[in-house]
């Protein structure tokens, strides 16, 4: 008896605890293995660097979608990552090419890399079973000779969200979401919203450095579909002018909120949200802005000779 004879469940239930580097090579043993490889991998952790240490790092930052998570990190070769656009380019390619190949079996996917481009967008609209989703563009460790002073402390912007808030129909990637993070994402809070209403299922939402998003996102939280639903909502590390207090008053919509962060965001009042939290709110588990003890703004002492 063979192995592809067996019950396709059961083969896929055996395939997806293997390598992603023996899956491959499973595909290749015949038609009917090719056809289980590519439908048996569920859970993918994939990293895309110019350097192996810069690729371990990121793993280091990985939600873990359980144990059955395949980790891959690939490192581009010197002649792959000259430049910052080279780089980023050679990234999504690499990134495209394993998701046409094994993305439409998986259930959770967590991507780390520099920038996200359009014909990696594109192949998103293909992986109609995710439920859980993190792009991960926030790398302050990542030293490369083409990248500015200031490249990490800013989201990039562009129509490359457009693609993921408003080409997909029906039972798209953006359709049956469960969780999604985002880190140092340009995504407007009309790009997010279009998102959400694609996903009434969505019950966790974590934004790091999403610098384009204002006050005005949480007040369409409080009315969308997820309001009732919604258990966890971090937006972290975002000193815009355009987040600020004014939020604090649609949290009381959120009535299903169990886990909220506002970690890093300097127009808060510590001291206000966990007064708030104590008479009003009553959320299981709140971040604040900074300790109440350490003041955003205090100096701190470093070695004039580090480099």
């Amino acid at each position: 008896m063979s192995f592809t004879s067996l019950p396709t469940e059961l083969a896929q239930e055996v395939l997806q605890y293997l390598p992603v580097r023996s899956l491959n090579a499973f595909a290749l043993t015949s038609r009917a293995g090719y056809v289980l490889a590519r439908s048996s991998l569920r859970a993918l952790d994939l990293g895309i660097f110019h350097t192996r240490v810069n690729s371990f790092i990121s793993r280091l930052d990985s939600p873990g979608f359980g144990s059955s998570a395949q980790l891959v990190a690939m490192t581009l070769s010197k002649a792959e990552c000259r430049t910052r656009h080279q780089t980023v380019r050679n990234q999504n390619a690499k990134a495209a090419r394993v998701l046409r190949q094994h993305g439409h079996s998986l259930r959770s996917l967590d991507l780390a890399m520099w920038e996200l481009e359009k014909p990696l967008a594109d192949v998103f609209v293909e992986l109609k079973n995710l439920r859980h989703l993190s792009l991960r563009f926030d790398h302050e460790y990542v030293r490369h000779a083409s990248l500015d002073r200031d490249y990490w402390d800013r989201a990039p912007t562009g129509s490359v969200w457009d693609l993921l808030s408003t080409s997909c129909e029906g039972d798209g990637v953006f359709g049956r979401l469960e969780s999604l993070a985002l880190e140092r994402s340009g995504i407007t809070d009309y790009q997010l919203q279009r998102i959400i209403e694609r996903n009434p299922t969505i019950r966790e939402l974590k934004l790091r450095k999403c610098l384009a998003l204002t006050h005005e996102f949480f007040e369409y939280l409080a009315r969308s579909p997820v309001a009732s639903t919604l258990t966890t909502l971090h937006v972290t590390r975002n000193d815009s002018d355009e987040m600020d207090e004014r939020v604090l008053a649609y949290i009381p919509s959120l009535g299903a909120l169990e886990h909220f962060s506002l970690y890093g965001c300097k127009n808060f009042d510590s001291e206000k949200i966990q007064t708030l939290n104590d008479k009003e709110w009553h959320i299981r588990d709140v971040t604040l802005p900074y300790s109440p003890t350490t003041p955003p703004n205090m100096a701190i002492e470093v070695d004039p000779e580090y480099k």
